[in-house]
């Protein structure tokens, strides 16, 4: 039997579309920061574009500069489980071998 999403996954599709991003690191201390930029595609996974069937996971797909590493590639996985009542999830980067792992909840103090 197939999993019915729940409120839960309903605030991931706040998420679904195109993004462009800008980030500000430190590389080194007494360094001035180093900025980088980027797109990221954020759908759901399955067949529907729109995520009327398929709402239980999304997929972010990044592309973009990294201070050192040059052009870069990223894949996000986001859900959430509902027997551990957790927002899980999964991070990869092609300029790394480590895979993250997410596991939290939102901060119901702060709006969404």
């Amino acid at each position: 039997m197939p999993a019915q999403p729940q409120k839960e996954h309903q605030w991931l599709q706040k998420l679904v579309g195109q993004w462009t991003y800008e980030i500000e690191a430190m590389m080194e201390p007494d360094q001035p920061p180093v900025k980088s930029t980027g797109t990221e595609t954020v759908r759901c996974l399955g067949h529907s574009e729109s995520c009327s069937l398929a709402r239980l996971w999304v997929l972010a797909k990044g592309q973009g500069e990294m201070p050192g590493c040059g052009s870069v590639t990223t894949l996000m996985t986001l859900g959430y489980d509902p027997q551990k009542q957790r927002y899980m999830g999964t991070w990869i980067g092609s300029m790394m071998t480590y895979l993250w792992q997410y596991d939290g909840e939102l901060d119901q103090g702060k709006p969404c």
